[in-house]
């Protein structure tokens, strides 16, 4: 039985891509769904979040790409020293051109964008990649973060082995990023609770092999491939290199 989601209307249109869910006003009727989607303000702004009850409380996740853990990467990350950045083959006189081919929460996108990248991302999930479209827009429109996400960073919604090829004949990435699901082994309640709704959300990532043999075939330099450390290599293919970070692996694959 696939999920049933909602969108809790309060006087706002729903986002394009969350157009077929049903639109719900009182918010007794939210307990008939397994989680809904709402606007909340935050600071200021009208935030769009996904709320769950997860171990009889009621959670939510949005994307934040101008403050806390993205900020923190962007000022205290480390730049182009950081694995990502190594994994990638960042110099400092080459910023490439990134497709991010499983865009999820948009974290590892944004931390390429901030490195000097220019981003197009991919995510299959309309529910993930509306929360990552409220949050693309909310960080285009902030002056701490708009020379990053108003241009160079773009998002399309789709099937990441059909919208590779197109995307890739329009303009070829230097490198093609995928960090596929893969269930984790972490045991923290703030991941945890995350890592769920997402779950929740996307489902089971059952393709994702078959990704590899795409990404290779349409990139011009290399694919990179982010697992975690005690996962098997993507579609059981032995990289070119892998590098090592703190519970996870960049696998690299050279063309």
């Amino acid at each position: 039985m696939e999920p049933q989601f909602a969108f809790y209307q309060q006087d706002d249109a729903s986002p394009e891509w969350l157009n077929d869910l049903p639109l719900i006003t009182d918010a007794s009727d939210l307990s008939d769904y397994q989680g809904y989607f709402g606007y909340q303000q935050v600071n200021g702004e009208k935030v769009l979040s996904f709320y769950s009850m997860l171990d009889e409380k009621l959670v939510s996740i949005n994307v934040d790409l101008v403050a806390g853990q993205v900020a923190y990467r962007r000022q205290q990350g480390g730049g182009r020293k950081q694995h990502i950045a190594k994994a990638c083959g960042l110099k400092s006189n080459w910023n490439p051109k990134v497709l991010d081919a499983t865009g999820g929460l948009g974290r590892d996108a944004a931390e390429l964008r901030n490195l000097g990248c220019e981003l197009r991302i991919i995510e299959r999930s309309p529910f993930v990649a509306s929360l990552l479209q409220d949050g693309i827009k909310r960080a285009a429109s902030n002056e701490k973060t708009s020379e990053l996400f108003a241009n160079g960073f773009e998002l399309s919604h789709g099937q990441s082995i059909e919208l590779v090829e197109k995307v890739s004949q329009e303009q070829q990435p230097d490198i093609i990023y995928l960090d596929p699901m893969f269930p984790t082994k972490q045991k923290s309640a703030a991941v945890k609770k995350e890592m769920r709704l997402v779950k929740l959300l996307v489902g089971e990532d059952k393709d994702a092999d078959k990704l590899l043999p795409v990404a290779l075939e349409n990139t011009a330099k290399r694919v990179v491939v982010k697992r975690p450390s005690y996962a098997p290599y993507l579609n059981s293919q032995k990289p070119s290199m892998s590098i090592e970070s703190k519970g996870n692996r960049f696998d690299v694959y050279f063309i």
